[in-house]
């Protein structure tokens, strides 16, 4: 008898959306995804070192962003896809077991993505910059009551000082299979048309269930539609069905209209696009949210943050909105929970008022061992505009080594992130393909938002004391030594010595001078 095994097979399906925004502005959205099995032992589309990270992290999801410049939701609306916080920012799914355990997978997982995109994600192997959230990044569905696999641990941490760069983007193309020579990757080969862009996001996400690996890739960019760099991303789009990826099983341009997804088919050649046919389409946020910081103190300060309701129908009142907010915050800044004040439309609400403060989980920071994490889950009614959080908080003092070396310019707080989910009507993006960018984009009404990152200055020392100090001991030290090998050195022989030598070189002066005019007369 005959038997024959289906295997499944590897796929790669690259697509691109582009969309005018309010402002004079375009945004496009790359998304990449590749999908193989998990018992493959040789890949020959999807990514080796990112498939070796899930093998060796025993991981179920891993996600790395990097971002530069912030996404202006007053101007440009809802963004297409989740924009990232400046700088970097990790997070994954670890099955549940022992801490240690989940310590090195973590370790594992940052060491090898740090070393696969060339970011300093070492620094976030240390317990004082990993969090561990009890509602942000798990499933949730906008129910009251949190979804929480048991089954399954979350790790995150944030770098909101690094500096993203053609060395994180350079790497992140070479994981695709054609890189960035020929399909929708070639639009992304000029580091200074992309890096030009008012707003970048750029990240990967590693996923896997019990037969495929998932990778996909997604960069998001605004850019101007005044100068080069749009008409030259433009130009090589609709090269890219001429030059298109050759393991690439679909390819797409989509173009988002008022109501629907117009989608060119790269791998039909059927692209034609124009930058002056694209209209404005622009989606009010849910809400707008501010963070900020009080006080200008060393000692002691707060932290403010402002949700307001986006106004979109004035004939209409708004609908019911449940939001979570993420908030983690380093060691040396301490929280002081009997300062947490909530108010609706400026009216203060009672920690016991469960219809507005439906959960919150406050985990302490410990000095130089853990971060602190603040999570709240607040229901916002259909007559409420403001909602704002306010809470204090006291400064810890560093050791010298702990500063930077540009202490002077202060510390950069992580950023918070707030989940909502609007209880109103959802009408989602019409399309007639089904790729993994619609599926993203008609998935589900839930709004992910990052906040600004915040620059706090802590009591600093006055560094330059350091040198002045060590100057001076120098002088000091410098005379008294000369000043004692002198008088050690020193001889009575020789306190007349330079004395008698004066003499005795004056005295072979004049006896030569009386020669020369001795010998003058004789002649």
């Amino acid at each position: 008898a005959c038997f024959t095994v289906a295997h499944a097979r590897e796929t790669f399906v690259e697509e691109v959306l582009l969309q005018r925004l309010p402002d004079d502005v375009v945004v496009a959205v790359f998304t990449f995804t590749q999908t193989a099995p998990t018992d493959a032992r040789h890949y020959t589309v999807m990514s080796k070192p990112l498939a070796s990270v899930l093998a060796h992290s025993s991981a179920h999801e891993l996600e790395l962003s990097f971002g530069r410049g912030r996404w202006n939701a007053r101007r440009w609306g809802t963004s297409p896809v989740v924009a990232k916080p400046v700088g970097a920012e990790v997070w994954g799914t670890f099955p549940n077991g022992a801490p240690d355990d989940v310590n090195k997978a973590w370790t594992n997982a940052t060491t090898m993505l740090g070393g696969i995109f060339c970011a300093s994600l070492s620094a976030l192997s240390t317990s004082t910059a990993v969090t561990t959230p009890a509602l942000a990044f798990h499933p949730w569905n906008g129910d009251a009551k949190a979804i929480t696999p048991v089954d399954a641990i979350v790790k995150h941490a944030t770098l909101p000082h690094e500096a993203v760069c053609v060395e994180n983007l350079a790497p992140w193309l070479k994981q695709l299979p054609c890189r960035d020579r020929s399909g929708l990757g070639k639009a992304l080969k000029s580091a200074y048309e992309v890096f030009g862009a008012n707003h970048l996001t750029f990240g990967t996400k590693l996923s896997r269930d019990a037969d495929t690996i998932r990778v996909e890739q997604t960069l998001m960019m605004v850019l101007p539609t005044v100068g080069d760099g749009f008409e030259s991303i433009i130009n090589l789009l609709n090269e890219a069905a001429v030059e298109s990826c050759v393991v690439a099983d679909e390819s797409y341009v989509h173009v988002r209209e008022p109501r629907a997804l117009h989608t060119f088919d790269l791998t039909r050649g059927e692209v034609a696009i124009r930058a002056d046919a694209l209209k404005t389409v622009s989606q009010s946020p849910t809400m707008f949210v501010e963070r900020f910081l009080t006080g200008t103190v060393n000692e002691f300060g707060g932290i403010v943050i402002d949700i307001e309701r986006a106004v979109v129908d004035m004939t209409r009142l708004p609908a019911c909105t449940r939001v979570r907010l993420f908030q983690p915050l380093p060691w040396f800044v301490k929280l002081y929970m009997h300062t947490l004040v909530v108010e609706l439309d400026g009216a203060r609400v009672s920690h016991d008022d469960h219809n507005v403060i439906e959960g919150m989980k406050f985990m302490p920071a410990e000095d130089r061992m853990r971060s602190s994490v603040l999570e709240m889950q607040l229901m916002m009614m259909s007559s409420t505009s403001t909602l704002r959080i306010r809470v204090d908080y006291d400064k810890g003092f560093l050791r010298a080594l702990e500063f930077p070396p540009d202490a002077n310019r202060g510390f950069d707080l992580p950023p918070a992130q707030l989940s909502m989910y609007p209880s109103g009507l959802w009408d989602p993006v019409a399309s007639d393909v089904n790729t993994p960018l619609v599926a993203k984009l008609q998935s589900s009404p839930l709004e992910v938002v990052y906040m600004n990152s915040l620059l706090l200055s802590l009591p600093t020392p006055d560094f330059s004391m350091i040198f002045n100090v060590a100057a001076l001991t120098g002088s000091v030290l410098s005379v008294i030594v000369v000043s004692v090998v002198r008088i050690l050195i020193k001889r009575p022989v020789w306190t007349d010595y330079i004395k008698q030598k004066k003499a005795a070189a004056k005295e072979a002066r004049e006896i030569s001078s009386e020669r020369l005019h001795a010998r003058a007369q004789q002649v």
